[in-house]
């Protein structure tokens, strides 16, 4: 009886295991489809990894290979250097600056290319270079050898990241400047030859303005003389002379005056204006003057008078011998404008801008050395105004000329 009942327990069971195994194998088979299909995304993934890499170094290499065209070509030369001045690495330009081929360059020192004069200045660059974070520079004189002259180069340095094979190194740029320091040698040269030109202009100027002035001071002193006691023709002859000599005596000194302008510079000062006047109307005892001042300062120096001996010269010389000139001033604000007008000739519109400059000449009757209203404004300028020409009477330039300057109190 037990085992009849038994029976179908045991069938229930196997019937149960068949199902279970049957269950757990359906089951692994649906986890190893899972997984394959796993390892084929992995697998895809994996080859677009693998071209991208192929890509990136691709792009790596033409990179790499770009760089050292721009490195090995060029213009100027570039070169790794470490502490003690050993050439690792140099282009093509750097090496026909030292002119060696580029595969003799390695394990020299730079110092061996260098002039003796300046491997000193060299091996203090390398230690700044190294020392110090920025740029450093210097200028070497690289001799000669039998592949080229020799030539002046500027190296600017700069440390880069140390490296465990190599130790301390800098990267250092070499620029030909052969030809800059010719021309600064030139213009030293120029230099030098001019302040010996300027030494012997005014060796010259002082013979000038001291002998030649004191010749015609005694020259003048006979040509009166002779003016007093000759008759005639050779009266008229000596008149002749002795304008002739005041005429030296003033391009003298104008000359003198444009040396000291150029000499000195302008210390500024408040300077009487109505002295400067009255002291230059003395020098002019036969002309007619009219004054109308008053005591006022102006800022200037000692100068101040040949603004007043060349424009009250240049009226009475051409302004004929009934010329009549009036002074006068007027004080505007922080200004003081000052006016010197004349009965004379006048000056044309198309010449009162042209009169200031160098060498131009006067308008009467083409006399005159071109210095005076030069001077004039030259100085005036000096002083900071500003100096123009009018007509004494608007629009008739035939009734007289009038020179006005303004001069800041």
């Amino acid at each position: 009886m037990q085992n009849r009942k038994t029976d179908p327990e045991l069938r229930r069971r196997a019937e149960e295991e068949v199902q279970e195994k049957e269950r757990t194998r359906h089951l692994s088979e649906q986890d190893v489809r899972k997984l394959c299909h796993e390892l084929e995304v992995y697998q895809v993934e994996l080859e677009l990894q693998n071209e991208a890499l192929q890509e990136l170094q691709h792009d790596l290499r033409a990179s790499e290979e770009k760089y050292r065209d721009l490195y090995d070509f060029a213009p100027v030369g570039y070169a790794t250097l470490d502490a003690d001045g050993q050439i690792l690495e140099a282009n093509l330009a750097a090496a026909s600056l030292l002119g060696e081929p580029r595969a003799h360059l390695a394990n020299q020192r730079l110092q061996f290319f260098l002039k003796r004069e300046s491997i000193g200045d060299f091996n203090a660059f390398c230690a700044r270079a190294l020392r110090n974070d920025g740029r450093e520079t210097v200028e070497v004189w690289l001799r000669a050898n039998r592949n080229r002259a020799a030539v002046w180069v500027r190296v600017e340095g700069q440390a880069i990241p140390e490296r465990p094979e190599q130790g301390q190194v800098f990267r250092a740029a070499l620029i030909d400047i052969t030809n800059r320091k010719r021309v600064e040698e030139e213009r030293a040269l120029l230099h030098t030859r001019l302040e010996q030109a300027h030494r012997e202009a005014n060796l010259y100027l002082d013979i000038m303005t001291h002998d030649i002035r004191n010749t015609n001071s005694v020259s003048g002193m006979y040509a009166d003389l002779i003016v007093e006691l000759a008759e005639g023709n050779l009266k008229t002859y000596a008149e002749r002379l002795n304008d002739s000599i005041r005429r030296s005596t003033e391009i003298l000194r104008n000359v003198a005056t444009i040396r000291r302008v150029h000499q000195e510079s302008a210390n500024l000062v408040p300077v009487s204006l109505d002295a400067a006047i009255r002291r230059e109307l003395r020098d002019f005892p036969e002309v007619s003057i009219h004054y109308h001042g008053r005591p006022v300062d102006v800022l200037a120096d000692s100068l101040l008078p040949m603004v007043f001996t060349n424009l009250l010269g240049n009226a009475a010389k051409f302004g004929g011998p009934d010329v009549e000139i009036t002074v006068w001033m007027e004080e505007r604000g922080g200004e003081v404008l000052v006016s010197v007008e004349d009965t004379g000739p006048g000056v044309p519109d198309e010449m009162k801008e042209q009169i200031f400059q160098r060498f131009e000449r006067g308008m009467g009757q083409g006399k005159g050395e071109g210095l005076g209203l030069f001077i004039v404004r030259t100085l005036v300028e000096r002083y900071g105004g500003k100096v123009w020409a009018e007509d004494r009477v608007q629009g008739h330039p035939e009734e007289g000329a009038a020179f006005r300057f303004a001069l800041r109190k």
